[in-house]
């Protein structure tokens, strides 16, 4: 008879029925692998041999019988077994049966029935591997559908955080449309109804030859309130340059000794006159290389709101120190202060807080001033209570 591909393994611990058993399928065609006394040979052999099949008698010496040699094999090596036997105990039955063999063949057998298990176990072996290899090829399908499904969820999270973004930004660019409207249509109002009347007092007045100086008193008058508005259309244009990114820090030696000498006495004789004003100022300052633009709009708002939200006759403290790389300036008042919330969102564009809707303002300045502060790589605290007063501290990077 030909030989068939199917390789066995005998393990059969009586000599004479191994012959047997050998010459048997050998008959049948099958190759014969080796025969195996014992079940510790049986483990080694199939280690070594890797056979298609195993034909084990049970009742064989060894570490273990042939079960437990059984279920060795199919676990390490994934070997077909069929149990050939004479022990017809349930007992037994039941033990062999719990390690899932491909069959189970009481002794005496005959060449039929011996060809038959061994054609069913080892066919149902090679379904058995079959689906496996399904089995796996399912779960990579599926590890690779879970991947794509990962990928494409966290695309449409990204397109919709981009999305959101987008909504928001454009909502914020529309809210800051409309603060702008608000704020210049309130404050052009003003200066623009103050052009207004003494323009129209100027002509009553020349045309009756009314002296000059009630003539320049409203000149004088129109000339403040162009200046109030042209401030305020800077501060816009300026505010616009911050948000889009298009301003140029133009960096530059600046004497801060005769800068500030400057600075004080302006402030003494302006803004700062109804008030005590207090400058503590380090010696010596020296060169400071910045743009004078931006330390202009830094502490032109500290100093104005420090003033505008006190009463007069209390304090306000302007303290200059050079700090090894730092430049500190601290302006403290005694004013209204503010709490936390509040503190929270001064720095935005057109944010005017509750409790100054009675003082005239912007809410341009502090935006003003914290871009400022950026644009210098600065950094700003602020210290606040209601009715304790505030202070501000900008720390900037000393360029001598």
């Amino acid at each position: 008879m030909q030989e068939s591909n199917i390789s066995i393994l005998i393990a059969e611990d009586d000599v004479l029925s191994g012959k047997m058993m050998t010459i048997t399928i050998k008959k049948l065609g099958y190759t014969f692998k080796g025969l195996a006394t014992n079940t510790d040979v049986c483990i080694q052999m199939a280690e070594e041999l890797h056979p298609d099949l195993i034909l084990m008698d049970i009742d064989m010496p060894g570490k273990q019988d042939g079960i437990g040699a059984a279920q060795i094999i199919s676990d390490r090596f994934g070997i077909p077994i069929i149990y050939v036997t004479a022990n017809a105990e349930d007992s037994v039955f039941a033990r062999a049966l719990k390690t899932s063999p491909f069959g189970y063949v009481l002794k005496p057998i005959s060449k039929e029935l011996i060809r038959t298990v061994i054609e069913m176990g080892y066919a149902r072996h090679i379904v058995d591997i079959q689906l496996k290899e399904k089995q796996l090829e399912l779960e990579k399908l599926n590890t690779v559908l879970e991947d794509k499904v990962a990928e494409r969820t966290i695309e449409l999270k990204n397109k919709n955080e981009q999305l959101e973004e987008s909504l928001l930004r454009e909502k914020e660019v529309n809210e800051f449309k409309s603060r702008i409207v608000t704020t210049i249509s309130h404050e052009f109002r003003t200066p623009m109804t103050t052009i207004m009347s003494s323009a129209e007092l100027m002509e009553r007045l020349i045309n009756k030859d009314q002296p000059k100086e009630k003539v320049f008193r409203h000149t004088n008058l129109i000339k403040q309130s162009v200046t109030e508005l042209i401030e305020l259309l800077n501060d816009v244009l300026l505010v616009e340059k911050f948000d889009s990114g298009k301003y140029e820090v133009n960096l530059e030696p600046l004497n801060l000794d005769d800068y500030f000498k400057d600075l004080i006495f302006k402030t003494e004789i302006g803004i700062g006159k109804a008030h005590k004003f207090i400058a503590n100022i380090d010696e010596n300052l020296g060169t400071y290389k910045t743009d004078k633009k931006l330390l202009g709009h830094i502490l032109n708002n500290l100093l104005s709101n420090a003033f505008k939200y006190s009463d007069s006759n209390t304090t306000v403290y302007l303290n200059l120190r050079k700090k090894n790389s730092t430049f500190e300036i601290e302006v403290q008042d005694e004013g209204i202060g503010m709490d936390k919330e509040t503190v929270a969102m001064i720095f935005d564009s057109f944010y005017r807080a509750k409790n100054v809707t009675n003082i005239e303002g912007t809410g341009m300045g502090l935006s003003i001033l914290n871009n400022s502060i950026k644009m210098l790589n600065g950094e700003i605290k602020v210290e606040s209570a209601p009715k304790k007063g505030s202070k501000f501290i900008v720390k900037l990077p000393f360029n001598s």
